[in-house]
C-alpha cells in the first residue's frame, strides 16, 4: 500500500514525499478469496442478503456468522480452461467492491474492516460447465482474523454503522509501511474517516505517485477538516493507497485518515477545538 502524509493547518498543506510501497496492511480490506473443495452448483448457493458461516453453509442472520452475500454473479470471457487465480480475481473483484459499496448503502467501506470475501467454483465445477461467482461481505478484526457478527451488514454504512466498523491505525498511515489496525476504543493515532475518493476506473492505467497525490491532497485535507470539525495543528491529513496489482482487481481508491501528532484513547470526530483526547 502506497502512503502520503500532509499537514493540515490554516490555509497551509505540505507534502511530505515517502517512498511508495505495496505491501498489504493487516485489519485493512483486501478482497479474499475461498476455493471451496466440492463444487455445488448455482441452485445450491446461498442467497442475496442470507448469512453464512463464513464458506457456503447458510445460517440465520440472527445467529452468529461470517459472511454475509450481496452478490452472485457469473464468469463470462475466460474460456473453457480453468483460468489463472489472477484473472479470476481481476474479473471477479471489481463487480464484487461494486455490489459490496451498493449492499451496504455507501463506497466508504475501504474506509472500515468490512471487505469482499469471493467465492467461486473449483477446477472441476469449471470443467463441467459451471461459471459462478459469489460476493460476500466479512468483518476483519483488529487483530486481521474474520469476526462472527450478528444481525445484518446490509445498508449499515447508510445508516450510522461507520463508527463501529472504522478503521483505527496505532501508528502512522502516512508514513509506515505495515500499519497496524486496532480497536477504536484503544489507544490509537489515526481515524480512516468517510470520503472515500476514487481515482479512476480498474480498466485504465493505474496513475502514477503524483497522479494520486495531486487528487489525493486536497480531499482529504478537507475530508479531515469536515471529520474533526475544524483545522488544527496536532492533526493532520494521510492518506494510503491500493497500489498498481490491487488496482486491475478494482481497488481504485484513496483512503484519508486523520492523523494526530500523539496517540490518544477517544475519538477525533466531531473533536473541534477541545483538547486532544489523553
Amino acid at each position: 500500500m502506497r502512503r502520503r502524509r500532509a499537514a493540515v493547518g490554516v490555509g497551509l498543506l505540505s507534502l511530505a514525499l515517502l517512498t511508495g510501497c505495496t505491501t498489504p496492511v493487516p485489519g485493512t480490506p483486501d478482497g479474499e478469496v475461498v476455493r471451496p473443495s466440492i463444487t455445488p452448483s448455482r441452485e445450491e448457493l446461498p442467497q442475496h442478503g442470507q448469512c453464512t458461516d463464513g464458506a457456503l453453509k447458510t445460517v440465520p442472520c440472527t445467529e452468529p456468522h461470517e459472511g454475509e452475500v450481496v452478490a452472485i454473479g457469473q464468469f463470462t470471457g475466460l474460456g473453457d480452461a480453468y483460468p489463472s487465480e489472477r484473472d479470476l480475481r481481476r474479473s471477479a473483484l471489481p463487480a464484487c467492491r461494486t455490489a459490496l459499496a451498493v449492499y451496504l448503502g455507501s463506497t466508504d467501506h475501504d474506509a472500515t474492516r468490512l471487505q469482499p470475501q469471493v467465492l467461486w467454483v473449483s477446477r472441476d465445477g469449471w470443467a463441467r460447465g459451471d461459471r459462478w461467482r459469489l460476493c460476500t461481505v466479512v468483518e476483519i478484526g483488529p487483530d486481521g482474523q474474520r469476526k462472527k457478527r450478528t444481525g445484518p451488514l446490509k445498508s449499515l454504512l447508510k445508516a450510522e454503522g461507520f463508527a463501529q466498523v472504522q478503521l483505527c491505525a496505532q501508528g502512522s498511515p502516512g508514513v509506515d509501511e505495515q500499519l497496524k489496525i486496532v480497536g477504536c476504543d484503544t489507544q490509537h493515532k489515526a481515524e480512516a474517516v468517510p470520503g472515500v475518493l476514487n481515482i479512476g476506473a480498474h480498466t485504465a492505467p493505474t496513475p502514477s505517485e503524483e497522479q494520486v497525490d495531486a487528487k489525493a491532497k486536497e480531499h482529504c485535507a478537507d475530508a479531515v477538516t469536515g471529520y474533526v470539525g475544524a483545522q488544527r495543528p496536532d492533526v493532520f491529513a494521510s492518506w494510503r493507497t491500493f497500489g498498481s496489482q490491487a488496482w486491475s482487481e478494482g481497488y481504485t481508491t484513496v483512503v484519508c485518515y486523520a492523523e494526530a501528532t500523539r496517540p490518544f484513547t477517544g475519538r477525533l470526530w466531531g473533536l473541534g477545538d477541545k483538547p486532544l483526547p489523553n
